[in-house]
């Protein structure tokens, strides 16, 4: 069966009344429908050609809730659902704008995001193939487990890539996997838009946008966080149902039976398929678990858990990545002990400048103390010399005057002259001598 047909009913197509009829034309004739395919809550898929003549498929923003069609033009069914109808177009182009923009050989390619008919449209690549719900049902199909692992891997490279890029897919359940002409799957049908949609409008809240036994319990709660485990429960379930044939039971039946202290009606895989390895089969009940901390948090984790070369590849990378941190702390532990032995060093070459200075100021200043007592000393001893040398020039002075003295007095200069005779003999002797000559004045 053809992907792009993979869900056509016949009946559904005649019975409902609002599809496009084949042979319409949309875009100004860039697209033409070739058939009905499948209808929704939130939309309508079509088969149909491009302009190239390429067959392509044709997914329409149609809200049956909420519109209807009236001469090709889709329109709200009141004036009350039209704002709520014209959010849920938004948000369907701007959701489909953005998937346009993943590029991935195991993702459905849009290549085309246009609006007509008053609706938001995107254009899809036609994978010739068939769903992974028809292959497994199909009893004339069985996949060998090479093949189930190969799948499997190659599906989680893809919800690696799409989670990367920020995105969750919201809606992987085996029916929204296509597996190809070569065996490769390729991922369809977000559910992110109808998540969008369904948060922007109340009349499609009652809707449904989970599948039970797929969804985890996250996504039946409003406004509950939802992350990259989400969608590996849903990936988990799809592949529990590759390997049992059914659906893992309702997550919301899960949680109430851990809440009740009842056991949980899920029934592990590990131990009870031999011919798959014990850590794949490990990996789809832990990627199951109830609680999203108990799940694989990763693709990427789940890829080296279940592929053996790549978790050599990632043990070698890791051990590599591992010696390169290891080289570069040591790189770094030497540079810092270069450093702080240069610190070191520079500090002592430092500290040594500075106490070769504090000997040299040291020595300075006891030389200018020496110097300044040497002064103080010399300047002591002219004191004395000078004290002595006036004492000794007062002294000479003073026995230069009393010979000067005894020299006018013998010389009878200065003052009243008298012979020595005079002054050495008694004065009544001269006298006496002298008074019969006549004078009685002193010689």
């Amino acid at each position: 069966m053809d992907a792009g047909s993979q869900q056509a009913d016949t009946g559904t197509a005649e019975s409902f009344a609002d599809a496009l009829k084949p042979g319409t034309e949309l875009l100004h004739g860039q697209f033409r429908i070739e058939k009905f395919l499948n209808a929704g809550g939130f939309g309508m898929t079509y088969l149909a050609r491009d302009s190239l003549d390429r067959i392509v498929v044709i997914k329409e923003c149609f809200p049956s809730s909420m519109c209807c069609r009236n001469n090709g033009k889709v329109m709200a069914r009141s004036r009350q659902h039209q704002a709520e109808f014209d959010a849920v177009v938004k948000h369907f182009g701007a959701e489909a704008r953005r998937l346009s923009k993943l590029q991935h050989n195991n993702i459905v390619g849009i290549h085309q995001v246009f609006e007509d008919n008053l609706t938001a449209y995107m254009a899809l690549d036609f994978v010739r193939g068939r769903d992974l719900l028809d292959t497994i049902e199909d009893p004339k199909m069985t996949l060998h487990p090479r093949d189930v692992k190969g799948i499997l891997l190659r599906c989680l490279e893809a919800v690696h890539y799409i989670h990367t890029n920020d995105v969750l897919h919201r809606d992987i359940s085996p029916d929204n996997i296509l597996i190809d002409g070569k065996g490769n799957p390729v991922l369809i049908d977000f559910g992110a838009a109808k998540e969008e949609a369904t948060r922007a409008s109340r009349a499609l809240s009652a809707l449904h946008v989970v599948k039970d036994g797929y969804s985890p319990h996250e996504f039946y709660i409003a406004g509950s966080t939802q992350d990259a485990s989400s969608d590996l429960y849903s990936l988990g379930a799809t592949f529990y149902h590759v390997l049992t044939g059914e659906a893992p039971p309702d997550s919301q039946a899960r949680v109430s039976a851990i809440a009740a202290d009842r056991p949980d009606p899920y029934r592990p895989v590990s131990g009870n398929f031999p011919q798959f390895e014990d850590a794949f089969l490990h990996a789809i009940d832990k990627a199951l678990s109830v609680f999203p901390p108990d799940r694989i948090q990763s693709a990427r984790e789940w890829i080296e858990l279940v592929d053996t070369e790549r978790r050599r590849s990632a043990a070698l990378a890791q051990a590599e990545l591992d010696r390169q941190i290891e080289l570069s702390i040591s790189k770094l532990v030497q540079e810092t002990n270069k450093q702080v032995e240069a610190d070191i060093k520079a500090q002592e070459v430092k500290q040594s400048v500075e106490r070769k200075e504090a000997q040299r100021l040291q020595k300075l200043a006891e030389e200018q103390a020496r110097q300044r007592k040497k002064t103080l000393d010399e300047l002591a001893m002219l004191d004395d010399q000078t004290f002595m040398q006036e004492q000794a020039r007062a002294s000479q002075m003073s026995a230069e005057r009393t010979a000067k003295q005894a020299h006018d007095e013998l010389t009878g200069t200065g003052g009243k002259k008298r012979s020595i005779l005079s002054r050495v003999l008694p004065f009544g002797l001269l006298r006496g001598t002298f008074r019969s000559g006549g004078r009685s004045d002193y010689l």
